[in-house]
């Protein structure tokens, strides 16, 4: 879902080199130019096919960027959550966008002047133009809709994609996860296709460009666009806030009432308030693999208030030297959660902490450990963030 963010932060990234260079921006921002509202709120919609007339939107995305601050908080409401009796995702059809937009900001209580719409095919478009691109799928992923005539198959490992494939791989939800699901995989992908762009020459920029705002929709002046890229040029930090929302009786998603104004608070507020959960598994690849040293590590984790997803007891047949934790998101935050974790745990506790992504030598072996899980028929769930294998006796004694 954070795909059709980076498509916005593409597009303004490649729109601002295209018109302005480091020696004409102090003028044109001084003389021609007057700054837009801080912070600038915008409405991102990914939208699906159509299908037999129906227009849905998949992605409903809203990113608050503060200027001054350096920072983009972004937040997405799930497209299957029920309002009024039925699904969000309908109403961009049946009331159209400024009524969509209304509904919107009642939900997050902020205002929202800009908006930013684009189709999924403009991903297949971009792969064609800038691929390939390298991405290393990290699970399963076989998914097949007649209707949308869209067909993924990819195992876990790497693969040199273009357009086609990176729209599949794009697209794709775990059922079991839906939209609440988390792909930062998509992230990475659309990083490296800003990546490619920034280094074609100006000619090929300027059609990329051209082609780019044909296949999107959007109210931001080019006057505005040079502004906010050169306010975040230089870095900015992105954070997210959760919707709030529960699970009903029936399956569905609805308003998690209770909730709402402190969600509406943070967005007001510019501020992250919601703790980001993580879906991790704890792999014993000791000597001592019972159901006693299942108990041990149990208590390991929940004396410090941690819950694994799960914790296989019995190890897996995959060799590792040391203690080792395998990140699956290139996730600066997430890093900063295990390292604490792992402190409190395991204190004075040595660990090899590696993002898989970064190291060929472990790529294997993360694929190694996915494959003996799977097929003994042990329950694993994606996506997973992180995986904690533990390979020496000592990590798990107690000082009792």
């Amino acid at each position: 879902m954070k795909g059709f963010l980076y498509a916005l932060v593409i597009f303004l990234g490649i729109a601002a080199a295209l018109f302005i260079s480091g020696v004409w921006i102090e003028l044109f921002i001084k003389f021609l130019f007057i700054p837009t509202e801080n912070p600038v709120n915008i409405l991102v919609l990914g939208l699906d096919k159509d299908i037999s007339g129906t227009r849905r939107t998949d992605v409903i995305l809203v990113a608050s960027i503060d200027l001054d601050k350096k920072t983009i908080l972004i937040s997405s409401i799930p497209r299957d959550l029920i309002i009024d009796g039925k699904k969000i995702n309908a109403y961009y059809q049946s009331e159209g966008l400024e009524n969509f937009k209304k509904r919107i900001e009642d939900l997050t209580g902020i205002e929202i002047k800009r908006y930013f719409i684009v189709d999924y095919d403009i991903f297949k478009f971009l792969g064609d133009e800038l691929g390939p691109i390298e991405v290393f799928v990290d699970r399963p992923m076989h998914y097949k809709d007649v209707a949308q005539n869209l067909e993924i198959n990819f195992s876990p490992g790497y693969y040199k994609m273009n357009g086609k494939e990176l729209l599949a791989y794009l697209r794709f939800r775990k059922t079991a996860e839906g939209d609440i699901g988390r792909l930062d995989k998509q992230r990475v992908i659309i990083e490296k296709l800003a990546q490619k762009a920034l280094q074609k020459n100006i000619f090929s920029l300027t059609a990329l460009y051209k082609e780019i705002r044909e296949r999107t929709e959007l109210n931001i002046e080019i006057g505005e666009i040079v502004y906010m890229f050169s306010k975040i040029k230089n870095g900015f930090k992105l954070d997210s806030a959760t919707f709030p929302f529960n699970i009903g009786t029936d399956g569905n998603l609805y308003i998690d009432e209770a909730k709402l104004d402190k969600y509406k608070e943070s967005l007001q507020l510019g501020e992250k308030k919601t703790q980001e959960t993580y879906r991790y598994y704890v792999i014993n690849n000791t000597s001592k693999r019972n159901l006693t040293t299942l108990s041990v590590i149990e208590k390991l984790f929940k004396d410090k208030g941690y819950s694994p997803n799960k914790i296989f007891y019995d190890g897996v047949d995959v060799d590792f030297k040391n203690d080792t934790v395998l990140i699956l998101r290139k996730n600066e935050g997430l890093k900063i959660y295990v390292e604490e974790m792992i402190g409190k745990v395991f204190k004075d506790k040595k660990f090899d902490i590696v993002f898989v992504d970064d190291r060929i030598d472990y790529i294997s072996k993360y694929l190694s450990v996915i494959g003996e899980l799977t097929k003994s028929g042990r329950q694993v769930l994606f996506p997973i963030d992180f995986i904690v294998i533990l390979k020496n006796d000592s990590t798990i004694l107690t000082d009792k």
